[in-house]
């Protein structure tokens, strides 16, 4: 957000305007009126405008007055105070004219609280997007005052990341999910996204490689050179899996992946193409994701991990002739239905001989475990995927 005068007629693209009222709904008054009311004309005089220089915050009507007092409260601080004094006096006469005074105070003060602070006074982490120009002047958007404004932060991060680099995507996803947490702030809109882009996550040495191998194959006709390069990066990783482990390796990585898929245009190829940004492979194993993981599934003694979907489906009557009375009992209700949570509590207890008696039964009825035991190859349940990456 810039602080330099701006209102709904002149917000061209229309981020601001749904952002703003996103923060403030408006009433219904202001949703159905037509574009007329809400924009002034070409010709209209200036005594319609709160800003009668600049001819912004047009007050022909009821809805365009609501409207005006909606972006000049977030816009004032691009005024000086008597400027700011004049336009505020001038959208409160409109507003009392059209009748719609309480509303326009109700909505001063919505802002008002919502400020707190001068923006001016702000430090940089408090805003979600800070650009420096070449001579250092900065412009800040988004701030993150409040649960409100990183909410809505969280929701435009999703709408618009791939516009930002992966660096610029990992330093603003870090500064929202910080806010969200000094305030609370729910940014289940955001879908994981933050996550990802903040590098909070892991992933195998093996699937980087193959992300960089599947680059390759898609840039070998146009782009031979690069697909060899990336190509050898892979190796080398399949080599020494260990390099691509740290959080400072990962993110390398994923700033070298995300600056050739602009490069290339396999950019175009992200959702609806296929191709999975750099970070949702490189951090794909987040905390969420693999405590998710691990509450869904039980993991035995003899280290099969089970889904307890696919464990709750045996019959009881399979269970006791297998495992016995004991433990039928333990994890049923009432011996007639096998009971989930009693699953998750029970089964990682067995001893190795119970375990492996269960990972028969599992077999005979073709319930496969959904991760076999780390001994017979490279792969490890998520949650131990996890730490073991963050060592």
């Amino acid at each position: 957000m810039s602080n330099l005068p701006l209102d709904h007629a002149h917000d061209i693209s229309g981020r601001e305007t749904h952002r703003l009222t996103s923060l403030y709904p408006p009433p219904d008054f202001v949703k159905n009126a037509s574009e007329a009311r809400l924009k002034a004309a070409a010709d209209t005089p200036r005594h319609l405008f709160a800003d009668q220089i600049n001819k912004l915050y047009p007050c022909h009507s009821a809805p365009a007055t609501w409207m005006a007092a909606l972006f000049f409260n977030d816009k004032q601080a691009g005024y000086t105070e008597k400027q700011a004094s004049d336009v505020r006096a001038r959208i409160n006469e409109a507003a009392a004219f059209f009748g719609i005074s309480g509303l326009v105070k109700e909505l001063e003060e919505k802002a008002a609280a919502a400020s707190g602070v001068d923006l001016n006074q702000l430090p940089d982490e408090s805003f979600a997007v800070v650009w420096t120009d070449q001579d250092g002047n900065k412009d800040r958007h988004f701030p993150l005052r409040n649960a409100t404004e990183v909410k809505f932060a969280a929701h435009y991060f999703k709408t618009y990341r791939d516009e930002f680099t992966f660096e610029d995507r990992h330093v603003i996803a870090r500064k929202i999910l910080t806010k969200a947490a000094e305030f609370d702030a729910d940014t289940s809109d955001a879908d994981g996204t933050l996550e990802l882009s903040a590098g909070l996550g892991v992933c195998a040495a093996k699937v980087a490689s193959d992300m960089l191998r599947q680059r390759a194959q898609l840039l070998q006709r146009n782009r031979a050179d690069l697909a060899a390069t990336l190509t050898k990066l892979a190796a080398t990783i399949d080599a020494n899996p260990e390099t691509s482990r740290t959080e400072e390796s990962r993110l390398k990585l994923a700033a070298v992946v995300d600056q050739v898929d602009r490069d290339t245009h396999l950019d175009r190829l992200y959702d609806k193409g296929g191709l999975a940004r750099p970070e949702e492979v490189l951090f794909a194993i987040t905390e969420k994701v693999a405590n998710d993981f691990m509450n869904a599934h039980v993991e035995t003694t003899t280290g099969n991990v089970y889904a307890l979907e696919d464990l709750e489906k045996l019959a009881v009557e399979e269970v006791r002739n297998w495992l016995g009375d004991d433990f039928a009992d333990a994890v049923s209700a009432g011996g007639v239905y096998i009971d989930r949570d009693k699953l998750a509590a029970i089964v990682p207890t067995l001893d190795r001989g119970m375990a492996a008696t269960l990972d028969r039964l599992a077999s005979e009825k073709g319930v496969a475990p959904a991760v076999k035991s780390a001994a017979a190859g490279n792969l490890l349940p998520l949650a131990r995927l996890y730490e073991l990456a963050q060592d």
